[in-house]
């Protein structure tokens, strides 16, 4: 079941669980927060949150980005450095204690219903 140039991933599936480690792996070190499915369908944003991971200074976070480079299939756009900065400018912006609990709410809602 393997999924080629549509998403830029040579397998979706071995994608898909090492940017979940990723995700896991940057939110403890870093504090980030990634999205996964958007990270397996964007390219652009992959290479994004690979650099991320490789400037962590971790060596668990580097080895799983390194993994995650390897399954990307590159295509060469005269215009991919422009698309790079305008990336890092979007996502630049640091993760606020308010963000970190409503993304955390979920979980003590399901808990306090019990």
């Amino acid at each position: 079941m393997k999924d080629t140039m549509q998403t830029g991933f040579v397998s979706n599936s071995e994608s898909f669980s090492i940017a979940t480690l990723i995700y896991a792996r940057l939110r403890r070190v870093t504090g980030r927060v990634i999205d996964v499915m958007y990270l397996v369908q964007n390219q652009a944003y992959a290479q994004y949150v690979i650099d991320l991971a490789l400037s962590a200074n971790d060596s668990e976070l580097q080895r799983q980005a390194e993994r995650l480079r390897s399954l990307i299939v590159f295509e060469v756009e005269p215009n991919q450095i422009e698309v790079k900065e305008e990336i890092a400018e979007t996502y630049e912006t640091e993760v606020t204690e308010e963000e970190i609990y409503r993304a955390q709410v979920s979980h003590h809602y399901i808990g306090a219903l019990r």
